[in-house]
């Protein structure tokens, strides 16, 4: 009995281990979006995490006890991983517990609406409803997983063009969490290149205007980057930055390349070569192969500036 007792523990040990370790570490520098991805995995992870912690406890004692407590050490895992991130590099979210939840809650419930000997113990009307709110919660905290996927694969369908502003996919790849976001509206008469959209980012509170945008893909294939822009009214200086992920999280190690330039309201091609990026970056050579974003900023705070946007691409 004790053996069993002790591989149980040994097992659990391990899942718990694992957990904190991918949560508390972060040991690869993956390029943003696809650091999105996974953590988009979040409620689906903890659901088969659920799964796993279930079927190592009814392995040794079947019992229908087992969900209860499958949920509870599986949610403890969550609280215990979240707070290891705490000291940095990453950061501890309280909605990335609520995300957990509903994978645990979902997995577990729909296992136990199946399972003949959970049912036994249930009155009729949860018997009933159980299998469909179970199943609504593992969606929606499937869903994220399924979004940002399908974001990277069209991405990458779309190269050259990294941002036409066209797709409801595309959002992934600009989207601005703590930011106002850009607003889609109808591309100008004299807009360049057709296209049904563009984007207008407003200066908005302290950021003025900043839009970061997420690449995952290697540029070594590529000499240049360009895009559309135009201001909204009065001529707008403005910034681009492009930075390398190979040292993530250790700022004075990553290079950067800045460039200055000016919109105007006559819609302009800006083009940045990777030649103008190697020459110009910051602290040591520049990786093409991870880009970490593309930064475009303006505006001071209060001015109420606005710029359209426009394919972002890379060219030959």
């Amino acid at each position: 009995m004790k053996a069993r007792h002790g591989k149980l523990i040994a097992a659990l040990a391990i899942v718990v281990a694992g957990a904190i370790a991918a949560h508390r570490f972060n040991p690869v520098n993956w390029p943003p979006l696809a650091h999105d991805i996974l953590h988009s995995f979040h409620g689906t992870g903890f659901a088969l995490l659920a799964v796993i912690v279930w079927w190592l406890l009814q392995r040794r004692y079947p019992d229908s006890f087992n969900y209860l407590l499958a949920a509870g050490i599986t949610m403890g895992i969550g609280i215990v991983s979240e707070a290891a991130q705490i000291p940095g590099p990453r950061d501890a979210q309280f909605n990335d517990l609520i995300v957990d939840g509903l994978g645990v809650f979902g997995a577990l419930g729909l296992l136990a609406a199946f399972d003949p000997q959970a049912r036994s113990q249930l009155t009729r009307p949860v018997q009933v409803i159980l299998p469909t709110i179970a199943g609504v919660a593992l969606g929606i905290a499937c869903v994220p997983s399924v979004w940002f996927s399908y974001a990277l694969v069209q991405q990458h369908r779309a190269f050259p063009h990294l941002l036409t502003f066209e797709h409801a996919w595309e959002s992934a790849v600009y989207s601005q969490p703590e930011r106002q976001r850009p607003v889609l509206v109808e591309s100008p008469a004299n807009w360049p290149g057709g296209g049904g959209t563009v984007a207008r980012s407003r200066e908005a509170g302290r950021w003025g205007i900043f839009i970061s945008i997420k690449p995952a893909i290697d540029w070594n294939e590529y000499s240049r980057l360009s895009f559309v822009v135009a201001s909204a009214g009065e001529p707008i200086a403005m910034d681009i930055a492009v930075k390398d992920i190979r040292q993530k999280d250790v700022e004075k190690e990553q290079s950067r390349f800045y460039k200055a330039f000016q919109a105007g309201p006559e819609p302009r091609r800006i083009t940045v070569t990777f030649e103008e990026i190697a020459r110009g970056a910051s602290n040591g050579p520049f990786d093409f192969s991870k880009i970490e974003s593309i930064v475009l900023s303006a505006a001071k705070p209060g001015s109420g500036a606005e710029v359209l946007l426009d394919d972002f691409r890379l060219e030959p």
